[in-house]
Formats: C-alpha cells, structure tokens, sequence
C-alpha cells in the first residue's frame, strides 16, 4: 500500500510494540539560549522573510545527508527519513507531541545554521481559515499559505482517483492526489526522495476534514484541558474519522488518501508539514503559559500507543533523532529555551 493512513498505526504499533528508548541513554547536555528567534504565522512574515524560508527549504534539499539512512539523500530527506522510522513509537503515546516539538526545532536549526535562514520556523494557523458551518468550502484553503506563487507552498494536487486498495478506510471528499503543479515544491524543483513512492509532491485536499478538524472550538478544547495527560490525549483523540482532532486536519485535510501529508511514515515529506506541526505546538506552548511553573514540569500518558493502563512516560524519559540530534529528555523539551530548545512565539 503506498499510502498509508495515520488512523492505520494503530494496528501496527499495538503489534509490534518496539522499544522506545535504547537501553543506555545519554541525555543532551542544556546551553544557553542567547536571542531566541520568534515563531511568527506564516501570514505574519514580510515576503522577504517568506521567500527566505522557501529558498532555506530549498537548500536543505541541495546539502548531503547526514543521517546515514538509507534513502535519505538530503538533509531535508533526513527529517523525512528519521520521522519513518520512528513512527510506531511516536503517535497515541504521551511523548507524541513532544518528540515532534524536537524534530520541528532540528530542522528549524538546521535552516538557519546550514542554509543561512535568520527567522524562526513559521506555523500555519489554519483554525483561521477553516469553515466548520460550511464543511464543503474549498476556501479554507487560504492562497496566501498554499497558492500558486514561486514562494509559496503550492496548491493542490493534479486529481485522482484512489483504488480501493490505496483507500482501505473508503475515505470520501477527495478532490486531488496527484503531483503538485504551482508553487515552491514543483516536481521541476522539488522531489520526495525517501518513502516507498518516491517522486513528485503530492497533495489530496478534503474539504470535510479540513473544515470540522481545524474547527475553533477544537483548539479551545485542548487549552481548557487540565494537565499534560489530557491535553496529550485530546491532541490525538482515537484514530477514527469519525472523532475530529486538531492534529488530523492539516494531515488529512491536506494530504487526503493519497497525498504525501496523508501518508503515516512520510509525511514530514511535504514541506508544509513543519507549519502544520509549528502550529500543534504553539498550541502546547499557548497551552503551557497558563500555568508555566506547573506545565514545565509535568508530562504523562503512555510509553506505547494506546496503552492508557500501562506504563506512562515521566520527566526523565528519553527521545532522540539518530544523528540528526541528541537524545533529550522530555524534561528538557518541556521548555522551549532550555538550552536544547531555544525559540519562542
């Protein structure tokens, strides 16, 4: 199957159950964070900053690999590849929200320290732009964010229409799913090198999805969760379309069946990826400021995915990014200036 839905992990983590953590981690030492860049939205950004941020981009996926995966041929490929092969460890489980605030602020640093880019990683904050009363609007995909220009992340994809196998939860609403055929990440400029279908960008907007999983109200619902563990657990909800969840609606909203923000391994293969997960966590640093002496302190939920009457992550529990970082503690990556993180919004 080549593109697989995140609402299928499940199956696959609840069967294989790997190991989390290696068995003798070594924990990143904390700097100084000196001047944190600010994290604006990408509609807050002059077009100078904009086209800075595309053309960094850009230049990830001129620079050599360093991950030593197989596949990844890029350093843009190394964040792509890193996210795959980690994927039954880090979804449905208490670390979910915080292995992928370290993976977005890796590939933040790596834009500014390997291809010059001064700003901070931007987010895309699409509960300004969903519909929730009008669930078949296609204009809540906003052309600022994903229009046609040069420096911009391109619309949809060209239409397709998915085989009942490349569909096995009969996903309905699609409207594209092939190549991507204007903006930044066109196949003449741009190619998704690692995964099991390599080639151009893909994208399958779903007006529904979009529309009810980036409602408002989803967002209000989260930051009026009452500690780390529900706030963990209501990111993700169930992997059902049937439930909506904030974090399902740039994937599937954007990526539908067949579309590379679609699929469960792969999807940092698009580059909007970074804005949609920018987002998810301005919402836990939002979230965080409410109570901060309290929210830098506190993690819980699951070491596996589902596993909510079993083993929960604590402060000292470790994650890591291969060679793209050090392993880090969730204590750590609670505070997004200490030192392994530096950033703000």
């Amino acid at each position: 199957m080549n593109n697989t839905s995140l609402f299928m992990l499940v199956a696959c983590c609840l069967a294989i159950w790997p190991a989390v953590v290696s068995a003798a981690p070594r924990p990143r030492p904390a700097s100084e964070c000196r001047n944190p860049p600010q994290r604006l939205e990408w509609r807050q950004m002059s077009e100078p900053e904009q086209n800075s941020y595309i053309d960094a981009v850009l230049c990830l996926t001129m620079t050599e690999s360093i991950s030593g995966i197989a596949r990844a041929i890029n350093r843009f490929d190394d964040h792509q590849a890193v996210h795959s092969l980690q994927t039954p460890n880090i979804h449905w489980v208490g670390h979910f929200i915080l292995w992928h605030r370290y993976l977005v602020a890796t590939y933040e640093k790596a834009l500014r320290e390997e291809c010059g880019y001064k700003g901070g990683q931007p987010y895309w904050d699409w509960s300004l732009d969903a519909r929730p009363d009008d669930p078949t609007s296609m204009a809540s995909f906003p052309v600022d964010v994903l229009g046609p220009g040069k420096y911009s992340f391109g619309g949809n994809g060209d239409p397709v229409v998915p085989t009942p196998v490349q569909n096995p939860l009969n996903l309905t609403g699609g409207t594209g799913g092939g190549c991507v055929r204007d903006g930044a990440f066109t196949p003449d400029r741009f190619v998704v090198n690692y995964g099991p279908d390599p080639g151009c960008l893909k994208r399958d907007f779903v007006p529904w999805i979009f529309n009810s999983f980036a409602d408002p109200k989803l967002v209000q619902e989260l930051l009026d969760q009452p500690d780390y563990t529900s706030f963990a657990r209501t990111i993700e909800k169930v992997p059902t379309f049937d439930t909506p969840n904030i974090h399902g609606s740039g994937h599937f909203g954007v990526g539908g069946v067949l579309g590379t923000m679609g699929n469960a391994e792969n999807s940092p293969g698009d580059p909007l990826f970074y804005l949609h997960h920018g987002n998810l966590d301005r919402i836990l640093w939002t979230w965080q400021q409410q109570d901060l002496e309290t929210r830098l302190n506190q993690v819980g939920g699951p070491v596996l995915p589902m596993d909510y009457g079993g083993q929960n992550v604590t402060l000292d529990f470790t994650v890591g990014l291969g060679e793209l970082a050090g392993d880090a503690t969730l204590k750590q990556l609670l505070d997004t200036q200490s030192g392994v993180l530096c950033y703000t919004y």
